[in-house]
């Protein structure tokens, strides 16, 4: 009789095996979309959703440093080496994004070549490491959303504004003004 049971049970068994592998294989198949290339049309729109997102809380130097001041009780300035994009990663949506009106999502991962942060209580900076700063975002999230790209940091990005010194967005002075002193910059 148990021998009888096996014999029926097995092909169940077998049948919702497969099943179950089709679904977990399903997150690989996601991943392996997550892995293709980025078209460089995309790249470009999330590169333009990340700078204008960013553009609000850091200050981007000519010399290739940026800074920003972490707001909590008070300002704890931050600089970074070389802030860049290293990576834009497709995402898979579920069908709660899809019904939420998001079509595409990316991962846009940062990072530096260094960092150093300065506290009002400290009389110098910190050493530079070879890390970002913790309550700084290592990822920018970019969806689009009805044909519009919107993009988002963690929750302590609103807590960053721009740092001091000359920005890569500072309109050139006009014939005849004088240039801005380090650390002001032209409204935009």
């Amino acid at each position: 009789m148990r021998v009888l049971l096996l014999l029926i049970l097995l092909p169940s068994l077998a049948s919702a095996q497969t099943s179950v592998s089709q679904i977990l294989g399903q997150g690989l198949k996601d991943a392996a979309q997550a892995l293709a290339p980025v078209p460089a049309t995309e790249q470009r729109e999330v590169l333009t959703s990340t700078a204008a997102l960013l553009a609000r809380h850091v200050t981007f130097r000519p010399d290739g440093t940026a800074a920003s001041a972490y707001v909590q009780k008070e300002n704890w300035h931050v600089e970074w080496r070389k802030l860049v994009v290293s990576r834009i990663k497709s995402v898979a949506l579920t069908d709660v994004d899809r019904l939420n009106g998001i079509t595409r999502r990316y991962y846009a991962s940062l990072q530096c070549e260094a960092s150093r942060n300065w506290r009002p209580q400290a009389t110098t900076w910190t050493e530079w490491k070879p890390n970002g700063f913790a309550l700084f975002p290592s990822v920018i999230v970019v969806e689009e959303i009805k044909g519009v790209f919107v993009a988002r940091g963690n929750s302590e990005l609103p807590k960053f504004q721009p740092g001091p010194g000359p920005s890569v967005t500072d309109k050139p002075a006009a014939k005849g003004q004088p240039a801005l002193p380090p650390g002001m910059t032209r409204g935009r």
